[in-house]
């Protein structure tokens, strides 16, 4: 099973070596995924001595916790389990993405229903309405109808008792002709001539058309007539209102689109602003990260120039460092067996040897302390205000902690300087002694001071840089936080826009909606109201006629009625003569 470890040395005694140990961490199971190792287990693994302290490893290890196979550094692993987590990530961020435009969407979707809801319930409401105003109209041309029925039946009857009113007459002037051919005749009529003369006159005078019962009908049909165009004047009242509402709203909607129109045109101007804005941001950025670039490019240069600085100091070369002339008898040595020289010498290395290993020990445990003032340094970089002054106060512990490691190791690299020059003074007497020739004793004494000094001078030109650089990186980042200050005052304006846009749609949509109900009103009662005001007119103009032809009538009844009286004398006259 595979494991994830951390490389743990512990030290052996004071001057003695180190034993590594694997500390492990997490194991991968067979569908790839990782747990945590709970408690904190170590194994021995000396074949992990050439990894740091600390350094990360992947092992495989068997059941009984033996290592098989080599083990592997943990890098490559752990950075494509972060890219796989990265990838993993940036699906979730846009499925999140997704998922809010869904939202979005759905909540437009939702705002669309409602209103589409009220406008059908408002369309509902103006349909009831109408059709109570249809019912209305309805009932009223019933009674139109009616009277109109009305107004034929009496005209009917009217003419009929015209006709039998005619007809009476008709045979009452031949009757008329006939008795007065008798009269000259004889001038005398017999009793059944006079009981027929007097059955016909009083034939006629049951005939004549009773004008005050047909004049009383004519006063109901046209009051109902009258009454009905009330109706249809304040019909036409309403009309006019909703002829001047059509015209007030057509008005109101030409605003909302003039204003919408005006908006539309300041949010387009915004988003044009708002574009090159973060065009200039974004140059500004570009031109930060370049600055950036350079001040990295000058501290690996720095630091590179550091690191030559502490590899000289860690060689202890300096002007008058190591003066072992006085220290060393030379003549004793050459006088000094060679065996005993040698046992001398070897000694000497051994003592090297440990001393060594103890300056390469803290060497690295200074390495160490240099990763953790980088570590927490590039922690600080992307730390909040909150985290950064722990990190700070942290990172001032740890270079305080690695400056008192390297002072002590400076002497430390000073007294194995001259342990080492110690041995070689040996090593050139035994060489001399046993006819070697010494080709290391020409470079012992090279001077590195005008390496030294130009490193200090490019130092201070690199230091000079940097500090230019950060004045521009500083101008630079001010100018971003003023444009991002500026983008996000321009930004909610456009979004303010954009929400008045949306609420002058709206209004614009609903003024169309109201105008539409208007107009469907107005054509409703344009096309309802006309007909029907026809057909009252063409009622009252029959009334107004048949009015007419009763007033013939009555006038044409009276003389009717006189002629019939004057007959009535007349055979009253000859029924006395005979």
């Amino acid at each position: 099973m595979l494991y994830l470890a951390e490389v743990q040395k512990q030290k052996i005694g004071f001057m003695g070596g180190s034993e590594t140990k694997l500390k492990l961490l997490a194991c991968q199971h067979n569908d790839q995924s990782w747990s945590v190792v709970p408690g904190n287990e170590l194994i021995n693994a000396e074949e992990a001595n050439s990894f740091g302290e600390g350094a990360l490893i992947v092992v495989n290890l068997g059941t009984n916790r033996q290592l098989q196979g080599n083990l592997e550094s943990a890098s490559k692993r752990i950075v494509s389990i972060l890219q796989g987590f990265s990838r993993l990530l940036e699906k979730t961020k846009n499925q999140e993405e997704e998922i809010e435009q869904w939202k979005e969407s759905l909540t437009i979707q939702s705002e669309e229903l409602s209103r589409r809801e009220i406008e059908m319930e408002t369309r509902l409401e103006q349909l009831e309405l109408m059709e109570q105003e249809y019912q209305k109209l309805e009932q009223q041309r019933q009674e139109i109808t009616f009277l109109q029925a009305e107004a034929e039946k009496i005209k009917i009857e009217f003419e009929t008792k015209s006709k039998e009113l005619e007809g009476a007459w008709a045979h009452l002037r031949g009757e008329k002709l006939r008795l007065e051919e008798q009269i000259q005749q004889t001038c005398i009529i017999d009793e059944e001539q006079t009981v027929k003369i007097q059955a016909l006159i009083d034939s006629l005078l049951s005939a004549i058309i009773p004008i005050d019962l047909l004049q009383e009908q004519l006063s109901l049909a046209f009051a109902a007539v009258n009454h009905q165009q009330e109706h249809f004047d304040q019909h036409w009242q309403q009309l006019e209102q909703h002829k001047n509402s059509v015209n007030q709203q057509q008005i109101e909607v030409g605003q909302y689109e003039a204003q919408l129109n005006q908006i539309v045109e300041e949010m387009n101007s915004l988003l044009a602003f708002v574009e090159a804005v973060k065009i200039e941001l974004e140059v500004e950025q570009k031109y930060l990260e370049s600055k950036q670039e350079q001040i990295q490019i000058l501290s690996w240069q720095r630091q590179s120039q550091e690191e030559l600085q502490e590899q000289i100091a860690r060689l202890g070369i300096e002007s008058g460092e190591v003066d072992l002339q006085q220290k060393i008898d030379i003549e004793a040595l050459e006088n000094m067996p060679l065996g005993k020289l040698e046992e001398i010498v070897n000694n000497l290395q051994n003592d090297l040897e440990k001393v060594a290993r103890f300056v390469n020990e803290q060497e690295e445990e200074l390495g160490w302390q240099c990763q953790a003032v980088e570590e927490l340094e590039a922690k600080i970089k992307s730390a909040s205000e909150f985290d950064r002054l722990a990190l700070e106060q942290e990172l001032a512990e740890e270079k305080e902690a690695k400056k008192m490691l390297d002072e002590t190791l400076f002497g430390q690299r000073r007294s194995m300087r001259e342990r080492h020059e110690f041995l070689l003074q040996h090593l050139r007497v035994l060489k001399r002694r046993q006819g070697l020739v010494d080709l290391e004793s020409g470079f012992d004494n090279i001077n590195f001071e005008p390496i030294k000094q130009s490193l200090k001078k490019q130092q201070i030109q690199v230091k000079e840089k940097i500090q230019k650089l950060q004045q521009e990186i500083e101008q630079i980042q001010q100018n971003i936080f003023q444009l991002k200050q500026n983008l996000e005052q321009q930004n909610s304006q456009y979004q303010v826009k954009v929400e008045d846009v949306k609420n002058k749609r709206a209004d614009l949509q609903q003024a169309h909606i109201v105008l539409a109900q208007l107009q469907a009103k107005l054509n409703f009662y344009e096309e309802t109201l006309q007909p029907e005001q026809d057909i009252l007119n063409d009622i009252r103009h029959k009334l107004e006629v048949i009015e007419e032809l009763m007033v013939n009538s009555r006038d044409n009844g009276n003389i009717q009625h006189q002629a019939i009286i004057e007959m009535q004398g007349m055979i009253t006259g000859l029924k006395v003569a005979s």
